[in-house]
Order: C-alpha cells, then sequence, then structure tokens
C-alpha cells in the first residue's frame, strides 16, 4: 500500500477530496476543530464545532454531509483513524488524526433539480413507484409497510404515530407529542423512524410545501437532542433544508415527474442505502407525495 506520506504541512495518509454536500461545506470553514465522531470500514464521522461531515470513498455518495474522496482509501478507515482523534481544518485540508484530505477546489454537490412536474405526472410517479417496490419485496423490518401494507406490519411503536402524522400533512389538528415517539425510533446510526421523517421533510421541500415542512421540523428539534444520536439528528437538519442522500433525490425526481423508466434503477440504488435505511427514507416521502397528490386532485 502506497500512502502520499504528507499533503501541506500534515503527515499520514493522505486523501483528496472531490465532492462536498452543502452542509459539511459549510462545517469545513478554516480554524474549525473537534474529533472523529464514529468511524466505519468505509465511511467516518467528523464532529465538528461547525457541524458533521461524514468521510468516504465514492461508494459514499453525494449527500449533504458528505466529503466524497475519489480515489477513495486502500484500507478499511477503521483501520486508519480512531474514534476520539482530533479533528482540525485549514483552508486546503481537513486532518482527522493521521488521516489527511486535501479539500482545495473540491466540487460541490447539490441534488439535480426536479424539473416540470404536473399532477399527472405525480399520480403517474406514485403508481410506477408503487409496482417496482413491490417487485423488489423489501423487507418489511423498517416502515415501508406503512404506505405499502401487503408488504408487512411496522415496528408496532411505530404504527399510532405514523397514522398520526398521516393525519397531520393531510390537514388535521397539528399534534407534536403525537409524532416525537418517531424519533430515534429503531436501531441503528440513523433509526427508521428518523429516515422516515427525514424522507417527509425532504418531499415536503421538493414540492414547496414549506409551511408545512418547517412546523413539522419545528415540531421535531426540541425531542432530537433527548432521543436521538447527534449524526441522526444533522441528517435531520440538511432534511428540513431539502437535501437527502442523492439515491433518494433521484427515486423522488423521477416519481414526480412520472418518468417510470428511471425508477427500477433508482429504487434499487435507494435499497442499498445503509440497512432499511433508504426504504424508511422512501416511504417517509411516499406518504408525503400521497398528501401532495390528494391535495391536488381535490382542487
Amino acid at each position: 500500500m502506497a500512502w502520499p506520506p504528507m499533503i501541506g504541512a500534515f503527515p499520514g495518509v493522505g486523501l483528496t477530496g472531490s465532492l462536498v454536500g452543502p452542509s459539511a461545506a459549510r462545517a469545513l470553514r478554516a480554524g474549525a476543530t473537534g474529533r472523529v465522531g464514529a468511524v466505519f470500514e468505509r465511511s467516518l464521522y467528523l464532529a465538528l464545532d461547525s457541524g458533521w461531515i461524514a468521510v468516504g470513498g465514492p461508494g459514499l455518495g453525494g449527500g449533504p454531509l458528505n466529503l466524497v474522496c475519489a480515489p477513495g482509501p486502500d484500507a478499511p478507515l477503521s483501520a486508519i483513524v480512531a474514534p476520539g482523534a482530533a479533528v482540525r481544518i485549514t483552508a486546503s485540508a481537513c486532518q482527522a488524526g493521521s488521516l489527511t484530505v486535501a479539500i482545495a477546489g473540491v466540487t460541490a454537490w447539490r441534488p439535480a433539480p426536479v424539473g416540470a412536474w404536473t399532477k399527472a405526472s405525480l399520480a403517474h410517479g406514485l403508481a410506477a413507484v408503487g409496482d417496482v417496490v413491490r417487485q423488489c419485496r423489501p423487507a418489511a423490518s423498517g416502515l415501508i409497510g406503512h404506505v405499502f401494507p401487503e408488504l408487512g406490519p411496522v415496528l408496532p411503536a411505530a404504527a399510532a404515530p405514523l397514522r398520526r402524522l398521516s393525519e397531520m400533512l393531510a390537514g388535521a389538528r397539528f399534534d407534536p407529542g403525537a409524532i416525537v415517539p418517531l424519533i430515534g425510533l429503531g436501531p441503528g446510526l440513523t433509526p427508521s423512524g428518523d429516515d422516515y421523517l427525514g424522507g417527509v421533510l425532504v418531499a415536503l421541500a421538493l414540492t414547496a410545501r414549506l409551511p408545512l415542512r418547517d412546523r413539522l421540523w419545528q415540531a421535531l428539534v426540541p425531542g432530537l437532542g433527548e432521543r436521538t444520536s447527534a449524526i441522526s439528528a444533522a441528517h435531520l437538519a440538511a432534511a428540513a433544508e431539502g437535501f437527502g442522500c442523492a439515491a433518494l433525490h433521484e427515486v423522488l425526481g423521477a416519481l414526480l415527474t412520472g418518468a417510470g423508466d428511471r425508477l427500477p434503477a433508482a429504487v434499487a440504488a435507494l435499497a442499498r442505502v445503509g440497512h432499511t435505511s433508504g426504504w424508511d427514507a422512501l416511504a417517509g416521502a411516499i406518504a408525503a407525495l400521497r398528501v401532495v397528490g390528494d391535495d391536488l386532485a381535490a382542487r
């Protein structure tokens, strides 16, 4: 393994950043400091005083918190960096323990614009994505069963707050306490309840339901610190700005514009995100878009 011995003034393993999401770009301000918050084989999270950043190779993909390096490391990141290692940012590099990522000239990632869509294209997209999801037969261990009951039951603790959230999206009395139990619900780095809520927030943003999105986000904020991890809360904050992972945006762009031919590949890519994270985010987005479609049909 031949690592570059130095980038700038920092010794150690050297990588080059190629793509950075909007939340990560804000966090990468010169002078920011922090620690390595979590380390996995193919990615790591940096907890900075300026925000959270996820670092990984090309497989990480575009996303609001992501700093993608290309090429990626030749060895597992867990063998290079330890949790708790010091992190500091300069104008040209991000140093995390013995890992240094050059960030000068990194390309900004933002999801592609959805393009023109109508209530007819949305209706077509919702029908098409339903066919694709049913053919995939995802495991019902997450929340996809809430929007496609034939796939199996959802987590028992999620049933009532999911139903109440759907009612609120459709215009029923807004009751923040009824949906707070979704925060942090389920196992994993980003629990199913958080991923579902993130999908709802992104879908509302893409369809310009901004007052409803903002009201939902304001209802969730007080519970984030106690009910979920800081990493998952950072992903939810990005979703409140309208940003999810690139795979989610690809599915929603195809769905909204009725581009059914793009959906099989897009859904397959989203299904590979996390254990059930991709499916859970899609479930939340579909729940929100169904309400949008019903509202447009009633006009």
